[in-house]
């Protein structure tokens, strides 16, 4: 209550402030959105009892701009949290809430704000409602642009934690430049240089190790563009930082991105390499899962988007991983055997992900704790993590008629993604097949069906029975009366688990209207039970039954 007080009366003060014809251009947008689940139990999916029946999670978020400045917040409701996000969300109340000068060369932020130094190395504060994460910063953020091309960025504040903020103290600065804004004449190609410094504080409150109080990480990235190539490098580098993740090491961090694409017309090749050790980097020692995280590693494998491929996702691994990926796309031109008349587009994708090298160095001989560690920076480790080889072909058969066929075949270290490495699973090898057909019945109507399959195998004995394991069928139906009706039904079918109690059909429907920038869905069924990844960060979902409803909108 006393913050949405302070917002009014800043309110009246910035009103105040400016003249009547200034506010007379000033604007006001927002969006809102609501996602609510009605559970029931079903004891054959393992989906709980809830006993609050309904839980929902709700956001509106307003944004108020005159002139250059501008101010917004945002309310959020967790009644309770739907199942899978945190439930320290629980309750209601002002999250997110901010005011803002911008000019041409300077802009001013205080409270919340989200922001990103070079790829996300040492630092990146963002939001990702999918998975319940919120990182924002609260504090004063300065950007500077004293020459076209050249922006300065300094922050200082306290990481969002659920409702309240993190004990840590969050210091950093960027600097970005173009250099081809800057200096016309000095290359032929366009070129950006980006480096970044963050530093944490947190006192030592530990009676057993000495821990650094504050926490120092460094980045630098490079990027070269031409009209058909572009190579990019960002090397990162981390202060020892012990915290609970990492198991209380004292090993410096660092962490090491190159890709390189080449995309003539037609055809394009990209290969991508990451090397990532000890970079779990928070504003609080003692976080684990999705809070208080100060850095982001991007993904290094395919993000797939069929719901049999998501099954088995990578998760990074910040303690350390090593990988790479490559990808060939090309298209067959048109009117041509093989093109057909609409052309004909192939992608073949190949991502591989080891354990790093490493030789423990000082190592406590009472409880086998290891302080610190030697690893190769650039030698794949002898542990598989993940292993991801897919063919995809999409080709427009007839102006009404299109078809995608995919092909996967992974290996996943349930082990490692699952069970923090301790040996419990083993690995899984799945190969995955999917037919995607969409028939074009008049300019706005539309069918769309999928066929899924995945043939999965253990390489160890299932010693608990679990509701993912085995072979997997789907089907999928869609229908769209455009540009307003979405109609779709799937049934999820695990009928090759080694449980014969538990060869489950999941059955799910649900129909979506759109209008203008307004969506409603609603449906009912069952929800499998697994791991939610977005962008290589992950959190659990529990199985569920019952109805679901999503509202989403934007003013």
């Amino acid at each position: 209550m006393k913050i949405i007080i302070l917002i009014l009366l800043l309110l009246v003060w910035v009103s105040s402030m400016f003249s009547q014809d200034v506010l007379d251009k000033g604007k006001l947008s927002g969006n809102f959105q609501l996602d609510a689940q009605y559970y029931q139990k079903d004891s054959i999916i393992g989906a709980q009892d809830v006993k609050e029946k309904i839980l929902s999670n709700g956001y509106l978020y307003l944004n108020y701009t005159a002139g250059n400045f501008s101010m917004g917040m945002r309310y959020e409701t967790y009644l309770n949290p739907i199942l899978g996000i945190d439930p320290r969300y629980k309750g209601s109340g002002i999250a997110y809430r901010f005011g803002e000068f911008r000019s041409e060369m300077i802009d001013v932020t205080a409270g919340n704000f989200y922001e990103q130094f070079g790829s996300g190395l040492i630092f990146r504060a963002y939001e990702e409602r999918l998975l319940g994460y919120d990182n924002a910063v609260d504090g004063l953020r300065v950007k500077f642009r004293p020459k076209n091309g050249i922006e300065l960025t300094g922050l200082i504040g306290n990481q969002r934690s659920f409702w309240d903020n993190g004990l840590g103290i969050v210091r950093g600065g960027s600097g970005r430049m173009e250099v081809n804004t800057v200096f016309p004449e000095l290359l032929p190609f366009q070129s950006t240089v980006e480096g970044s410094l963050i530093s944490k504080y947190q006192p030592d409150q530990e009676s057993f190790y000495n821990l650094p109080e504050n926490v120092l990480a460094w980045s630098g990235k490079l990027s070269i563009n031409t009209e058909d190539f572009m190579v990019e490098g960002e090397y990162a580098y981390k202060c020892n930082d012990p915290d609970a993740v990492n198991k209380f090491n004292f090993n410096p961090g660092k962490a090491l991105m190159l890709t390189a694409s080449y995309y003539p017309s037609g055809f394009g090749a990209s290969i991508n390499f990451h090397t990532i050790d000890n970079m779990d980097f928070r504003s609080d020692r003692d976080a684990r899962g999705n809070n208080l995280n100060l850095n982001f590693i991007p993904p290094l494998t395919k993000q797939h988007i069929y719901r049999l491929a998501t099954l088995y996702p990578s998760a990074t691994q910040l303690n350390g991983e090593i990988g790479f990926q490559a990808e060939l796309t090309y298209t067959i031109p048109k009117k041509t055997f093989i093109g057909g008349d609409y052309g004909t587009t192939i992608a073949l994708n190949y991502s591989q992900i080891n354990s790093m090298d490493k030789t423990p160095l000082d190592v406590d001989s009472s409880d086998n704790h290891i302080y610190t560690y030697k690893s190769s920076f650039f030698k794949f480790g002898d542990v598989l993590y993940f292993r991801d080889i897919n063919l995809e072909i999409t080709r427009k058969w007839t102006k009404d008629f299109k078809s995608i066929f995919t092909l996967i075949n992974l290996v996943y270290n349930k082990d490692v993604m699952e069970n923090e490495g301790s040996g419990k699973y083993g690995k899984v090898n799945a190969t995955i097949a999917v037919a995607e057909l969409t028939y074009l019945i008049s300019k706005t109507n539309s069918i769309k069906c999928e066929l899924q399959y995945i043939w999965a195998k253990q390489d160890s004995v299932i010693k608990v029975p679990d509701n993912t394991n085995g072979n997997w069928f789907m089907f999928l139906a869609e229908y769209t009366i455009a540009p307003s009706w979405y109609f779709t039904a799937f049934d999820e079918y695990n009928y090759g688990n080694h449980d014969t109690g538990r060869k489950i059909h999941y059955l799910n429907g649900s129909f979506a209207f759109i209008y203008e920038a307004t969506r409603v869905q609603f449906g009912y069924g069952r929800q499998r039970g697994g791991l939610l990844c977005v962008g290589g960060v992950c959190r659990p979902v529990p199985a569920s039954n019952g109805f679901f409803l999503s509202v989403s909108s934007t003013f």
